[in-house]
């Protein structure tokens, strides 16, 4: 019996061992840079560019159909009952999944914004670095996403009529993904504060502003990631580098940390066996945190690029992809990590930047790249 654990166990380390490096398996070219998470459904790869371009490529990487929409795309797409949701400029698509053929749009009416700096234009930008967007949520029947403009839209799945509407303080531009949670809505605007709504009679229920002070320059604070809730507790990401971890009932802070150098805490909140993963921008760091009390457990430092995105977390690995927010030109990077102690196991380099979250379909990691390829890579 003990030679038979010995082995069993032998065994168990070599398989463990072989699912420790990252391969290419194939790579899809589109039209123009990703910076949108793919969405996997089935056999199928969703996801748009920054030409405003809309794939849906096969696990193979192989082409099923496209759109041309003519905007820019760089939010992930949300699964609505056989049909794929997504926004382009401020215009907001259903189509089929299997056809692409549109199912209806919804037009907000609101021009594109247009940054200008050191006499460069950034079109569809609040600033250079604005590259992320609000994903949406579906929720009984009706989808709920942020815009540019300042509002939450509930618009009926089936129609695409507006339900109902929610403004921000000051028409504040929404790049966070909003979440729908016992009955309440939560969201966050470009000008750091939190939102909570009761849907039942659409009342503000909390808001809360995530800084401290006066901003030190106009764009901090805001709030561009995912929300999640844990035992009571919001977690967030934002342009800040105070992590606030608040209380989902009433808005109050449980715990914050602080990056000590200032970097901007800016990820998508990930959680697993009660621990936080979450990614920083300038500290160029993947954190992990006891979610009760904050306390740091490990902290991987990659040196020089920054991470925008959603990490995948499994028993064994965490996978997140990153690169350059100030030179997309430069090469990005996906690293593995070992769960438990986040010593890197292996990593993958790509040409250029890579913000696009990446996502996992059996051992394939899937995300887009800023030289507009789709990646798929193995995990062996």
């Amino acid at each position: 019996m003990k030679l038979l654990m010995t082995l069993i166990f032998g065994l168990m380390l070599i398989i463990s061992s072989w699912a420790q490096s990252l391969n290419l398996d194939w790579s899809f070219q589109t039209s123009d840079r990703i910076l949108a998470s793919p969405l996997i459904q089935g056999e199928t790869i969703f996801v748009g560019n920054e030409r405003g371009d809309f794939y849906a490529v096969d696990l193979a990487g192989v082409e099923q159909w496209i759109i041309e929409t003519g905007g820019n795309i760089q939010a992930k797409a949300t699964w609505v009952d056989g049909n794929v949701f997504f926004e382009s400029a401020n215009i907001f698509y259903l189509v089929n999944a299997k056809s692409g053929k549109e199912v209806w749009r919804f037009d907000t009416g609101m021009k594109p914004f247009v940054f200008k700096y050191d006499g460069k234009e950034f079109p569809f930008k609040i600033d250079p670095y604005d590259d992320k967007r609000s994903m949406a949520f579906v929720h009984q029947g009706t989808i709920y996403v942020g815009c540019g403009n300042g509002k939450v839209y509930g618009l009926n799945a089936k129609s695409g009529e507006v339900e109902v509407e929610y403004q921000t303080e000051d028409n504040s531009p929404i790049r966070s993904s909003p979440l729908v949670e016992d009955g309440k809505l939560y969201f966050g605007g470009w000008n750091g504060v939190v939102y909570c709504y009761s849907l039942a009679d659409k009342e503000l229920m909390w808001k809360k502003k995530t800084y401290r002070g006066e901003k030190p320059y106009g764009t901090f604070g805001g709030i561009v990631s995912e929300f999640l809730i844990h035992k009571g507790l919001l977690y967030f990401g934002a342009r800040n580098h105070m992590l606030n971890v608040l209380e989902a009932s009433t808005g109050e802070k449980d715990w914050t940390y602080t990056d000590k150098n200032g970097g901007w805490i800016i990820g998508d909140p990930v959680i697993y066996n009660d621990t936080l993963y979450i990614g920083g921008s300038d500290n160029f760091t993947m954190y992990a945190f006891g979610t009760r009390w904050g306390n740091p457990l490990w902290a991987h430092n990659n040196g020089t690029k920054n991470i925008y995105t959603k990490p995948i977390v499994t028993k064994d690995w965490v996978i997140y992809s990153c690169g350059s927010g100030y030179n997309p030109a430069a090469s990005g990077v996906l690293y593995l990590l070992d769960r438990m102690t986040g010593k890197e196991v292996d990593k993958y380099d790509t040409p250029m930047t890579t913000l696009s979250s990446p996502e996992l379909a059996g051992n394939q990691i899937v995300f887009g790249c800023y030289d507009g390829k789709i990646y798929a890579i193995k995990l062996e």
